[in-house]
């Protein structure tokens, strides 16, 4: 009888982990051994209060971050514990489905489960990722719970499993349906292996399960959330519900356009097109039709259904989402691309191998493409930096112990020939983000040393807009000034909203 404890100790099972942990650090290798902050980050690394995340309904989140990771914002460490999830979760899905030793086409598809290039839009952020990686952890425990049923105690056992998926969720919503296709997923592999004989059964089970994490998950939402008053206007904006009911074309056009952009069917999402990918989409459903009894063509269904459920939150917000809310995207991919490898038939088999080895290439181009964005982004925001307050060094009045608002007009863009994909921060500078942000300028300068600039106030922006709109464009002579306590920059030639807005003010009075 395997107990939790019990698998972590066995022989075959450490092994196994390290071996799963090389493959993660091979496919992650230039995000661990780097440190390039991403947008939002520069703001994370000065937060003291992590009831943000309370804020936002992830209360699982505001958990790690108060008692166990206060400052998530750091290298190497927050990437490992995301790779540490994503080796647990395997383990316990191979066991889930009878896989004690792995062979080489398990560790294979590995890559898929946990460098699936959805992943990457969220591992960019290390706020985030070591969160992730112990909510990716908790819903495979979850689901492999619930089909150990040499372990007694089926309710307790039921409980816990309930209580590892709603934590899951409060980590990160998108669990929610990231443990449907997970708990579907092995289903259908345990039915595939002959486990188990009742497939309905077991995925009336996974529903459950999923129900009951998401009442646990709303009653510890409606919990954290009586202690504190804020709100997160950007987490509520994302739900439009009535837009679905308004506009069904435009939302199941999205929606298709989102799938397509997530399969890597064209350039717009990753940089790169992933033409093996609906290929082995195609090996992985054949395989599992053709081994499929004709009285269980609930299989192949119900692994159809896995690659959609990830999108279904999209038909609530307008069918837009950011790509990295995909949590159960990269399951759902690597049960196809796990099917088609391990097919019993040769060719299959054969075939779909090196279309696998064709992905894993093509996810180590995408992997790289966003770290040399990255890492020039990286370079250009430091000695823009540096060069701003060399000018500001430079302009007289200027007094080193005194501190400084920085009021900013316009952004500046960071030109590169490498992607910069829409639903990302990669490669794009603090100095253009939202047209030009003073808070988030200024923040990040604090974390290069420069700790004497602050954000403004409305009423220094007011003061500062109408001779910020006359300015020259950096770096242009004059386009720095010091007016008083504020110091004023023209970084680009457009407004920014923030801008437009001061302008209307001003022109109103």
């Amino acid at each position: 009888m395997d107990t939790p404890q019990t698998k972590l100790i066995r022989p075959s099972s450490i092994r196994a982990a390290i071996n799963l942990f090389a493959i993660f650090v091979a496919m992650y290798f230039s995000e661990l051994a780097s440190f390039s902050l991403s947008i939002d980050e520069e703001v994370a690394s000065f937060r003291t209060d992590a009831s943000i995340w309370i804020a936002q309904g992830r209360w699982g989140a505001y958990l790690i971050e108060r008692f166990l990771i206060p400052n998530p914002v750091m290298p190497l460490l927050a990437p490992a514990i995301f790779g540490a999830g994503c080796v647990a979760a395997y383990l316990f899905v191979m066991d889930a489905i009878d896989k004690r030793e792995l062979s080489i086409a398990e560790y294979a598809c590995f890559v898929i489960f946990c460098a699936f290039p959805t992943w990457f839009f969220i591992v960019e952020f290390y706020s985030n990722i070591a969160a992730v990686g112990i909510g990716l952890a908790a819903s495979a425990f979850a689901i492999w719970l619930i089909n150990k049923k040499d372990i007694p105690a089926a309710g307790s056992r039921f409980l816990v499993a309930v209580a590892a998926g709603g934590f899951a969720i409060s980590i990160y919503q998108s669990f929610a349906p990231a443990i449907l296709v997970l708990g579907i997923a092995v289903c259908v592999l345990r039915a595939r292996a002959g486990i188990e004989r009742s497939l309905l059964k077991d995925l009336i089970r996974v529903g459950v399960l999923v129900a009951g994490s998401a009442v646990f998950y709303a009653v510890g939402n409606a919990i954290f959330k009586s202690f504190i008053s804020q709100r997160s206007e950007y987490f509520e904006s994302l739900f439009q519900p009535g837009f679905l009911f308004q506009h069904p074309m435009v939302v199941a056009g999205r929606v298709l356009e989102a799938i397509g952009g997530a399969l890597g069917l064209d350039h717009g999402t990753y940089g790169v097109i992933l033409w093996a990918v609906p290929l082995l989409l195609v090996l992985g459903g054949w395989t599992l039709f053709k081994e499929s009894p004709r009285t269980k063509l609930l299989l192949p269904l119900a692994a159809l259904v896995c690659l959609f459920i990830p999108f279904g939150v999209h038909a609530l917000a307008a069918g837009i989402m950011p790509v990295r809310s995909l949590v159960g995207l990269p399951i759902a991919v690597w049960l196809f691309v796990y099917l088609a490898v391990t097919s019993n038939n040769a060719r299959i088999s054969i075939v779909s191998a090196i279309l696998l080895g064709a992905v894993i290439f093509q996810i180590q181009v995408i992997q790289n493409y966003r770290q040399a964005s990255s890492y020039l982004v990286d370079k250009h925001d430091t000695l823009l930096a540096a060069a701003i307050y060399d000018r500001l060094a430079a302009t007289p009045g200027f007094d080193a112990k005194r501190s400084y608002a920085l009021s900013v007009f316009g952004g500046l863009p960071f030109a590169t020939n490498y992607p910069r994909p829409p639903s990302s921060t990669v490669g794009y500078s603090f100095f253009e983000w939202d047209g030009g942000n003073p808070w988030r300028i200024t923040s990040y300068m604090k974390l290069l040393g420069y700790s004497n600039l602050n954000g403004p106030t409305d009423q220094q922006v007011d003061q500062t807009i109408v001779r910020l709109s006359a300015m020259p464009v950096w770096p242009a002579p004059g386009s720095l000034e010091i007016q008083g306590d504020v110091v004023v920059i023209r970084l680009g030639e457009t407004p920014s909203y923030a801008n437009q807005q001061a302008l209307a003010r001003v022109a109103n009075r």
